[in-house]
């Protein structure tokens, strides 16, 4: 697979995240509309908690899907790997509903708001049984080159979940009011939270069900030898991922409920609010990051059968990161636009970590794209002790700065350990596994990018929008759109050369022939 084919394929993901993402921000406005920002809090954590049990039910079967189904063995990979995640998804599953009443009624289900939903908890697990069964599906649609596929199934799930979201939430209450009484009476129950996980339980279920033929064309042999080769490969990437996703969301799901210093669990759980929907702008870049990841992984994989990549893989991260450095600045410098997904002002104060933010999942996706290197060679386990050196230093760090700065500590301990974690990674890989990546480069235009913003940030401060720094003023957003054009200026200049290599934009910057 050419670059010219990964970057198809980004754009096939990519694009089907941006239309999720979008689709999804459609759906802060309503929650934040019609949830107090205490029980959007308690909504909040469910979903942070959500990542780690769906890395713990597919325990890394996705990577090593990627990593043994070489030429010849794909059939009985997939089938293998199947059927271990269809056994131990239904294993775990029935176990979690066992416990219900233990779980909800724990501290971390009070704080969940789940005390006293059985049922609540109940579709919690069936969207986490449902998005582990089609793990391995969706991975044998990348690993076959079928984005627009995976796109399709992707849009289809998050029209699904807006469709039901919009209709218990916003439809069922209007009809039910003029007589429709058939219908549940959605405000009566005081049940908001739960028609929004049933919701997601109904989208999930939809995807599963356009699996369904898919799931039935593999041919159902298992290998026990391949499987015991596939989880010692895997068993690693669980802690690979847990302890990553201790920096990601354990900043919402534990350390703000536990470290913040404010004795009332209402105004706690606001302030929980505020960050988590401002942490949804800062996903905006993580739509990019994602969509490449998706069709990197098995790029990457592919490459290392033929040949030594290394330059390759070199240039892929110097376009990455050009391309995280010019989505970090879009979204910073104009925080006064994308503010309106927070619809309420109240949510206005947490604007500030948005940059923080930005730039920890900027560090994040570099983190992501230097991850291959123990992949390639097999040291999975020296990437779980990666993740666990920062997942520890986010407990320490959130633990010192939450009671100091509250929630910017927290967005600042995501940052610095995201930094740390993309530092280590790339030094050990370059002992293990030297690429030759463009280091001045990629310094340049990540300290370039910052100072772009923190330079614009501090004229608007302190001469542009003096009484407001988020206020759309047509002078803030003047030099903000001069700021961002001057960088994307300086970056195609300095990568002239670069840009007339690639597929369809290269003819722009290619030089002309002289008469």
């Amino acid at each position: 697979m050419s670059i010219k084919k990964l970057a198809g394929q980004t754009v096939y993901y990519g694009l089907s995240n941006i239309m999720s993402k979008l689709l999804n921000y459609f759906l802060t406005p309503l929650y934040l509309g019609v949830l107090s920002g205490a029980t959007y809090g308690e909504y909040s954590n469910v979903y942070a908690f959500i990542p780690f049990a769906n890395i713990v039910l597919t325990y890394g079967m996705e990577t090593a899907f990627f990593r043994f189904a070489k030429k010849g063995r794909e059939s009985i990979v997939l089938s293998t790997s199947t059927i271990s995640l269809f056994v131990s998804t239904i294993l775990i599953s029935s176990v979690l509903l066992l416990l219900t009443n233990p779980i909800i009624n724990s501290g971390e289900g009070q704080m969940a708001g789940l005390a006293g939903h059985p049922t609540w908890f109940m579709y919690i697990v069936m969207i986490m049984a449902f998005d582990a069964l089609t793990a391995i599906p969706f991975a044998q649609l990348r690993l076959e080159n079928r984005p627009i596929r995976y796109a399709i199934i992707r849009i289809v799930n998050i029209v699904t979940n807006v469709f039901s979201n919009v209709f218990f939430l916003v439809i069922c209450p209007k009809l039910y009011s003029n007589g429709w009484h058939w219908l549940p009476d959605v405000l009566g129950s005081k049940s908001l939270t739960g028609y929004i996980y049933l919701s997601n339980v109904i989208s999930a279920g939809v995807t599963l069900l356009l699996f369904l033929p898919q799931i039935r064309r593999i041919k159902w042999e298992f290998d026990p030898k391949l499987w015991k080769e596939m989880l010692h490969y895997a068993l690693p990437l669980i802690i690979v991922g847990m302890a990553g996703m201790v920096n990601e969301t354990f900043d919402r799901a534990w350390f703000l409920p536990e470290f913040l210093p404010i004795s009332d669990v209402t105004a706690k759980k606001e302030v929980i609010g505020i960050y988590s929907a401002n942490y949804k702008l800062a996903i905006l870049i993580t739509m990019f990051i994602q969509g490449f990841r998706l069709g990197a992984e098995p790029f990457f994989f592919k490459q290392a059968e033929s040949g030594d990549p290394r330059k390759l893989y070199a240039r892929v991260m110097k376009l990455f990161v050009m391309l995280l450095c010019v989505m970090f600045l879009f979204v910073a410098l104009y925080l006064n636009i994308w503010k309106i997904f927070l619809r309420k002002p109240f949510y206005y104060e947490g604007l500030r970590i948005v940059p923080i933010l930005l730039l920890a999942n900027m560090f994040l996706g570099i983190y992501y794209n230097l991850t291959i290197w123990f992949k390639l060679t097999d040291r999975t386990r020296t990437g779980a002790v990666i993740t666990v050196i920062t997942a520890f230093l986010a407990f320490l760090l959130n633990y010192l700065l939450i009671p100091v700065l509250g929630y910017y500590g927290a967005a600042l301990t995501t940052m610095i350990c995201y930094l740390i974690q993309m530092l280590i990674c790339y030094f050990l890989g370059q002992k293990y596994y030297p690429i030759p990546y463009h280091i001045p480069k990629l310094v340049t235009y990540i300290g370039l990018a910052v100072i772009t913003y923190y330079v614009y940030n501090w004229l608007n401060v302190g001469v542009l929008s003096p009484a407001d720094r988020y206020a759309a003023t047509p002078l803030s957003l003047a030099v903000a759109t001069l700021f961002f054009g001057v960088y994307c200026l300086f970056i195609f200049w300095m990568e002239r050369k670069e840009f007339a290599r690639l597929p369809v934009i290269g003819k722009y910057f290619a030089p002309r022939a002289t008469k």
